[in-house]
């Protein structure tokens, strides 16, 4: 659908005049959930500018959600996998589709993962302590979550969290041109909240990703990846960037995702232990869903 104006109109009143609604704040909730592009391009942003020449369209509901019901609600029955816990930490792994925390939406608070976990944690250890969440991760990736069990635990190991090391793997569309490389460039984060390279300035950030070829086909690739700089969806611009996007990842040019859910995995996590004054690493296996797309791809 175009704006159907001569003149510039305000996304919020596009999407109500075209679903004919009533309300802002269902008209909102449309928008701010994902469902909205604006030139093919996802737009979050209610208060956002159309210009005549702007083609603006709304995915349905259920197809932008559908490839993650089986994974939450699996998780919901099964539990989460507990990876590592010693007396100060604990940390489990978080299924792709599931926020990390809760927001409120509609005056309802989602579900969550950091809900879901202490929840477990206190059924089944019978305590009422409360966990504290020290990491987190998009709806949609999959990985390790920590959590401290005292205040005092989280606040010890925030001094130096910044130094933390992070890897994980990604399944991807494309084969790279080298098994090992570093992916550099300036990001700046545009006002939709997309990520993109930019010539260096005090707006941008250097985000270096390493990557390393585990496995591949004619049309798609398992890589190894490690974080050294990054900020938020730096992995993801960089690799759509190098003609190498996540399956799945619509906001970067992924294609739809064969293993019907989201390419990317954080499978290990490396931090200074406050109290062992040691870095420990946390690590998980490949996911199946990963491993098993090459038994039967060539």
């Amino acid at each position: 659908m175009n704006s159907n104006s001569e003149k510039p109109r305000g996304l919020l009143d596009i999407i109500k005049e075209k679903l004919d609604l009533r309300s802002n704040t269902k008209a909102r909730e449309i928008i701010k959930s994902g469902r909205v592009k604006l030139d093919d391009e996802t737009v979050k942003i209610p208060s956002q500018t159309v210009e005549a020449d702007q083609k603006v369209s709304i995915v349905s509901e259920k197809k932008k959600y559908d490839f993650h019901k089986a994974e939450k609600s699996d998780s919901e029955q099964k539990g989460f996998t507990t990876i590592y816990e010693d007396d100060h930490f604990i940390a489990f792994v978080k299924p792709s589709g599931l926020l990390t925390v809760g927001t409120l939406k509609a005056n309802k608070k989602e579900k969550n993962f950091n809900d879901f976990a202490i929840r477990q944690y206190k059924n089944e250890r019978g305590q009422k302590e409360e966990l504290y969440i020290i990491n987190r991760l998009d709806r949609l990736i999959s990985g390790i979550i920590l959590f401290a069990k005292s205040p005092e635990d989280e606040f010890a190991v925030r001094k130096k969290w910044e130094e933390n090391t992070k890897r994980y793997y990604a399944l991807v569309d494309g084969v790279p041109p080298k098994d090992n490389d570093d992916i550099k460039s300036e990001l700046k984060q545009n006002r939709i909240g997309r990520v993109y390279s930019v010539p260096k300035s005090q707006y941008s950030k250097l985000c270096i990703t390493h990557y390393r070829v585990l496995q591949k086909s004619a049309k798609h690739s398992l890589l190894k990846i490690e974080a050294k700089e990054e900020r938020k969806n730096s992995i993801r611009a960089q690799l759509s960037e190098s003609n190498m996007p996540i399956v799945g990842d619509k906001d970067y040019k992924g294609k739809p995702s064969p293993i019907k859910r989201f390419g990317l995995h954080l499978f290990s996590l490396r931090f200074y232990h406050p109290f062992q004054n040691q870095e420990v690493e946390i690590k998980t296996p490949i996911p199946k869903a990963f491993k098993n797309f090459f038994k039967n791809t060539k």
